[in-house]
């Protein structure tokens, strides 16, 4: 066997390893190449502590001759930087040259210089025999470890597809993550471009197809996350979250019976579902049966009761049908539960008006002292009589704010006995909030109980 053929298998096992997967590094190197070839040792998935024990093991475990283990030694320790080797195949140890940089290309180019010095007339020779980049904190990053922000979770996602080490497998997981990271910046371009690569390397990849019909439907393009939903479930029919989001899709373009079914077939799947009873709860209220989407919300709260969601959905069912203690009860919880969600502090502040409104009155007070001046926040100052209802409608500065405030409006003079001006202004809300909107199933209710 020839030193280079030697050389040449020697590296491939290293490749082949699976402790070569990801994270600290340490390179040891042997050779005498004259007779046995070069041997090295590049570990990853090891603490710094013990990285340099299991490099040179490596090395050890790949040399051929007593002489070659004795000659293994550590000449690298590096987290997310790459190393290369260089050599003249056929001019055995005195060409030999490594470096270790953070850019794989810089780490290339060095060796090759130390090659080059080494060769002399022979410089044009020099080959690069290894290369490969250390991933660790690139692999924690693009997977979210440790809490890591969505910038981090891009940039060592970034990191890991340039860095020419990974998998085709691999560059499908970390195209998937970067997905997810920008849909978690609301960038969803940016993540649908993402999936599509990781589709484009698998066609096979339910998850992908699901998460891009995710950021579709985000982008309330309802049509393209139906289709990618069909096939995320085509490719895995118990995919039961497939089901479920293609639910609210079908919710989103107004197909409410469609809607239901699909909820209803993701609990035959998972009947522990609570968002699954949440949003079928939901699609009930949209269509007016509040009866069938009281016990969806009962049940949803049952299987997670401590789940906020499953209390604001049931408190504002409860607004709607005139149910205003229940209501106040289940809007406090979530008030208690998350308290920078201001629409839950009016709400229930409108159901405990109905029963007590000085005390209610004092609550929002207090809420009031701790929010933002953003909206809603002059709706607080209308009801705290802060603000007027004119300057209360200049300071809605969008069309949906100017739709929630004519419901608040309307709430305002309802409190205060003006049935003629409520009706007014809940009309306009009704009018004029799309329909998804609490406000506009609150007017429509309202409305409904002052009758003609």
């Amino acid at each position: 066997m020839t030193a280079r053929l030697r050389m040449a298998m020697l590296l491939a096992v290293a490749l082949l390893r699976p402790d070569l997967a990801a994270a600290d590094g340490a390179l040891a190197i042997t050779s005498n190449l004259a007779r046995d070839g070069l041997a090295y040792g590049f570990v990853r998935n090891f603490s710094a502590g013990s990285a340099q024990a299991a490099a040179l093991d490596t090395c050890r475990k790949m040399a051929s001759t007593q002489q070659t283990v004795a000659s293994c030694r550590i000449v690298g320790m590096f987290t997310n930087q790459c190393f290369a080797i260089a050599l003249i195949p056929e001019a055995g140890t005195s060409t030999l040259s490594w470096a270790i940089d953070p850019d794989r290309q810089a780490a290339q180019r060095k060796a090759l210089d130390g090659c080059a010095g080494a060769a002399g007339d022979d410089a044009r020779k020099c080959r690069i025999v290894q290369s490969r980049c250390d991933a660790s904190t690139w692999a924690d990053q693009c997977g979210g470890r440790d809490g890591a922000s969505p910038d981090r979770r891009i940039a060592g996602c970034t990191a890991l597809i340039g860095s020419g080490d990974e998998s085709d497998a691999d560059l499908v997981s970390d195209h998937v993550n970067r997905g997810n990271a920008h849909a978690d910046r609301q960038d969803y371009d940016e993540a649908i471009a993402d999936y599509g690569e990781a589709l484009r390397r698998n066609g096979r990849h339910a998850v992908a197809f699901y998460d891009r019909g995710t950021a579709f439907r985000m982008k309330r393009d309802f049509d393209s996350a139906i289709a990618d939903y069909d096939r995320a479930i085509a490719l895995d029919p118990r995919y039961e979250d497939a089901f479920v989001n293609r639910g609210v899709a079908y919710a989103g373009k107004g197909d409410l019976d469609r809607a239901i079914s699909e909820y209803t077939t993701a609990l035959m799947l998972d009947s522990t579902d609570a968002a699954a009873y949440r949003n079928r709860g939901d699609a009930y209220v949209d269509k007016g049966d509040l009866g069938l989407a009281l016990q969806d919300y009962d049940e949803a709260i049952r299987r997670a009761p401590g789940d906020a969601d499953g209390y604001r959905s049931r408190g504002y069912l409860h607004f709607y049908a005139g149910d205003f203690a229940p209501a106040a009860d289940d809007l406090a919880r979530v008030v208690r539960a998350e308290q920078d969600d201001l629409y839950a502090r009016l709400w229930a502040f409108l159901a405990s008006a109905r029963g007590d409104a000085a005390s209610a009155t004092k609550k929002l007070a207090d809420a009031a002292a701790q929010s933002n001046p953003a909206w809603p926040s002059p709706v607080v100052e209308l009801f705290l009589d802060k603000r007027t209802v004119e300057a209360t409608m200049s300071a809605a500065g969008t069309a949906p704010q100017r739709c929630e405030a004519q419901f608040y409006v309307g709430e305002w003079k309802l409190l205060r006995g003006d049935k003629a001006g409520a009706v007014t202004a809940l009309e306009a809300a009704a009018a004029t909030c799309p329909k998804t909107f609490i406000e506009y199933k609150g007017a429509k209710a309202e409305l409904k109980r002052l009758g003609p």
